[in-house]
């Protein structure tokens, strides 16, 4: 029996405003349900001359600003479900990193370790200009945070990983996944990646 093939749609979207291609643009949607949050539309536009990429995740039903947290204590931990949409933020607790979204943020559908590879990517290019800086103190730390991420791969050492939206897109799917809503004060601090949120009467305010 074959797998039942995922239903991508395909919009024509035009010229390619980078490269200017004519009709080149296109967008490629996939509606699907993920368990126990809903149903998600991932999003992906691509210029089919330059290459051009971008791609978001937006969630299909209404969602209050959430925070999800779990405790990465095993290797089957790793496995937690991560949705992070343009406005959600990441921080790996032990590590002292936070992702935060910013204009040119991109949403996407991955696991912990997913997520743990996309920093050890990271750091290993921030190492590298940082070894042609000669800055040792630097490449020592990024040492020490690449060993704890590979510890944490293995079930040695736990990270706690959390996600924030002020949008309630983005989450944490898993059995030990704990969620709560934002506080008013949290909601404030999370950079909104590149959405804008105006706050009713505040125009009136400045034009008083």
């Amino acid at each position: 029996m074959s797998e039942e093939r995922p239903n991508i749609q395909e919009i024509k979207l035009g010229d390619c405003p980078l490269c200017g291609g004519k009709n080149t643009l296109k967008a490629l949607q996939y509606i699907h349900d993920i368990p126990y949050f809903g149903r998600v539309m991932e999003s992906t536009i691509i210029c089919e001359k330059c290459g051009y990429r971008s791609a978001d995740v937006m969630i299909l039903e209404e969602k209050e600003p959430k925070l999800y947290t779990v405790r990465v204590e095993d290797e089957k931990d790793l496995f937690t479900r991560v949705v992070r949409s343009k406005s959600g933020t990441i921080e790996l607790e032990e590590l002292g990193i936070k992702v935060e979204p910013g204009p040119a943020s991109q949403g996407f559908v991955s696991n912990v370790e997913g997520v743990l590879e996309r920093v050890r990517e990271t750091l290993l290019m921030a190492k590298n200009f940082k070894e042609q800086e000669n800055d040792s103190e630097a490449v020592k730390k990024i040492d020490e945070l690449l060993k704890y991420i590979e510890d944490v791969r293995k079930g040695k050492k736990p990270l706690t990983v959390k996600i924030m939206d002020p949008f309630g897109n983005s989450a944490l799917i898993g059995e030990k996944v704990k969620t709560r809503l934002l506080t008013k004060e949290e909601i404030k601090r999370l950079s909104k990646g590149p959405y804008v949120v105006i706050e009713p009467g505040k125009s009136e305010d400045k034009a008083s």
